[in-house]
């Protein structure tokens, strides 16, 4: 018989919540995606549930759970997910009343052509700014 094919090369009892190998490749380069939004983007895809389809964490959850201190740290990790189009968020009415922010995953751009038509212009940015460091850096030494 085959072996069956495993996703990690050792047992876990706690289960594992698994990043597409595009937002590890690509969306790193993009000055959006800081560690701040991979962290809360992992956390998201760890409380996914399939059966509604959507995670819906709280605020405090995502903070407790990550170890980001302010809502306003999360809630600029949320809007550069939303950004980079890797969530949409939706508010969901409850039956007692209370909304609640749920997180619908979208699925990331994989080819990298596509993802630098997308996002070219701000990593170009991102990119220029080093390049211009390097310049002036470049000018000092020159003058000393």
């Amino acid at each position: 018989m085959s072996e069956q094919k495993r996703a990690l090369p050792f047992d876990t009892t706690k289960g594992f919540a698994a990043i597409p190998t595009a937002v590890c490749t690509l969306y790193v380069r993009h000055p959006k995606f800081n560690p701040t939004a991979e962290r809360v983007y992992r956390y998201l895809l760890q409380r996914h549930n399939a059966d509604y389809g959507y995670a819906w964490p709280s605020w405090s959850s995502i903070m407790r759970e990550t170890g980001i201190g302010s809502k306003g740290t999360v809630s600029n990790a949320l809007k550069a997910l939303e950004h980079l189009e890797l969530i949409k968020r939706v508010t969901h009415a409850n039956d007692n009343g209370w909304d609640n922010n749920c997180y619908v995953f979208k699925p990331p751009i994989d080819d990298e052509d596509a993802f630098y038509r997308k996002f070219g212009v701000e990593l170009a940015k991102r990119y220029q700014r080093k390049e211009a460091v390097v310049d002036e850096s470049e000018e000092l030494a020159e003058l000393l």
